[in-house]
């Protein structure tokens, strides 16, 4: 039981950073987000997606076909709360929180025996990491969005754990780890090529155990058709995730369909020998060069101390961890080098490696998204640092936690009380006011820019669309292997426009940018009825500007 409450605390402390304020906070709501929620609204009414399939396993949304199993978890979630930001995130925000337990089971597994002991009491090495893991930024912030990312990354934080509990006690079946594994493939893309990877490295790490219990698994027929079938649908779901239009979209934003050339400059400083250039400057040797910088950065201190330069997946001037995680990490690597259990290391080590694989083989040179699990080993090695500092030098851990402590309460108030300016842009904040807008001033036609992206999935979440009716009058345009647009829902279309519709078009209520409606328009033409503008949480940029013409 003495163990069991600071788990407890720890968990609850996760779940409370990770609900606050959750529908409100990050300001807005994303395409990705809106196109989750409502397709699960559409799965909880009719049992079909937007574009009326029967319960898919992959769904087409923009024409990015999402995996289903967020979209699956997001449908009890609308069900209770209905179709809102906070039922959309609710299911990471929770995975997000169950991954502390996951991440305390999985550290004292790798490393039992090694309690912080203070005064008469002492603490698993497991809760340090727990704790770790609650309060990073980079697990925090993915945490209170609908990221799918994120609670893949919980899946395979047990999943791992499972395997090596199994690996390591033969009354425990290999079914609940392969079914996680599976799971976690069918939750985000990436998992395609993680999740064997990291089945292989624990494996590899413990094969003698392995060998045992595959030879168990042989004599559990029961066991063995089960993973069997799991396997197979696997396989089928390989087929077609790299075939057709999904493989087509998924193979565009590949590294891979980019063909790096070297540049005339560098033709230039090779005398302009194309031998020499075939030689050393190949298609292959810049490929090379491309992924191996991909991969590289997303270690780089600049990335995970100082600053982050996509507004979406992180605040301004800040890390995605703290600056003082750094030198926790720092001898957690030392801790790491020294300790007994090679096998443990080598599982860790190889958790961290893995996870930024396939961030590096997309176009995006960096991708903190789809490095999301390199949060799980960083927790753990920051909290080896912290146990290998305790033990080892008291005093300068004490003055090293005070600041820490001031490095956490500083960046938690610049999340919670500063950021909303800053992240409310690349959350698309704007959307549900312009669409309250359209409730509000009725009109025979409503005409509303493009120019944000995919402005039909915001009209059809924040008025709550029969899905019925969508499903039936859908008019998506494909994009190709690149994402499509919808014209029009109903009287509502979505596409650009200037002066000159608004100055001749009656009866239209007209929702734009500032290049649509620019400062210079005139307001008091005879056409406008009224006009309204949509600005920031600053009250001072604006989004969107509406003006009603006269019927």
């Amino acid at each position: 039981m003495k163990k069991i409450i600071p788990l407890v605390l720890i968990f609850l402390l996760a779940l409370s950073l990770r609900l606050v304020d959750l529908g409100n906070h990050p300001p807005g709501l994303t395409w990705d987000e809106a196109a989750l929620g409502y397709n699960a609204y559409s799965i909880l009414k009719t049992g079909r997606d937007e574009f009326g399939t029967f319960l898919p396993l992959i769904f087409k949304s923009f024409g990015d076909y999402k995996p289903g199993v967020y979209v699956y978890l997001t449908v009890p979630s609308v069900a209770l709360f209905g179709l809102t930001e906070f039922a959309v995130r609710f299911p990471s925000a929770l995975f997000g929180s169950l991954a502390v337990i996951g991440i305390y089971l999985l550290t004292n597994q790798l490393f039992p025996k090694k309690p912080l002991v203070i005064r008469n009491s002492s603490l698993d090495i497991g809760f340090i990491a727990a704790a770790m893991l609650a309060l990073m930024p980079w697990h925090l912030h993915f945490s209170r969005g609908g990221w799918e990312v994120n609670v893949f990354a919980t899946m395979i934080l047990f999943a791992t754990y499972f395997l090596i509990r199994s690996l390591s006690d033969k009354k425990l079946s290999l079914l609940v780890p392969i079914f996680l594994f599976v799971l976690s493939i069918f939750t985000y893309q990436a998992g395609k090529l993680l999740a064997p990877l990291i089945i292989i490295l624990i494996l590899v790490s413990n094969w003698d155990s392995a060998k045992i219990k595959a030879v168990e698994l042989k004599k559990n027929k029961f066991s063995l058709i089960i993973c069997l079938l799991l396997l197979g649908v696997t396989a089928f779901y390989f087929v077609q995730t790299t075939t057709g239009p999904v493989g087509n979209r998924v193979s565009r934003l590949s590294i891979f369909s980019y063909k790096p050339k070297p540049s005339a400059q560098l033709i230039q400083t090779d005398n302009n020998n194309l031998f020499s250039v075939a030689v050393f400057h190949s298609q292959l040797d810049l490929l090379v060069r491309e992924i191996s910088s991909r991969y590289l950065y997303h270690f780089s201190p600049e990335l995970l101390f100082f600053e982050n330069s996509t507004p979406r997946e992180a605040l301004p001037k800040m890390g995605l961890l703290y600056l003082f995680d750094a030198i926790w990490l720092i001898f957690g690597a030392i801790f790491l080098l020294r300790y007994e259990g090679r096998r443990s290391s080598l599982i860790l080590l190889g958790l961290l490696f893995c996870a930024p694989i396939g961030a590096s083989l997309t176009l995006s040179e960096f991708s903190v998204v789809r490095a999301l699990l390199m949060t799980v080993p960083l927790a753990v090695i920051t909290a080896l640092g912290f146990y290998y500092v305790w033990k080892n030098h008291r005093f300068i851990f004490l003055v090293l936690f005070f600041l820490y402590l001031h490095n956490i309460f500083l960046n938690l108030d610049l999340y919670f009380n500063h950021s909303r300016n800053f992240l409310a842009p690349s959350f698309n904040y704007g959307y549900k006011q312009a669409i309250e807008r359209i409730k509000t001033y009725p009109a025979s036609r409503v005409v509303m820019t493009d120019v944000y992206g995919q402005p039909y999935i915001y009209y059809l979440f924040y008025t709550k669309y029969d899905p019925a009716t969508y499903q039936r009058d859908n008019n998506f345009i494909s994009g190709g292997v690149d994402v499509g647009s919808v014209p029009s829902v109903g009287n509502v279309e979505f596409h650009q426009f200037g002066n000159t519709e608004i100055s001749t078009q009656k009866d239209v209520l007209f929702i734009g940018n500032n290049v649509n409606i620019p400062d210079s328009f005139d307001y008091h033409q005879d056409n406008v009825e009224f006009f309204d503008q949509i600005n920031l949480p600053d009250d001072l940029t604006p989004v969107f500007r509406i003006i009603k013409t006269r019927p």
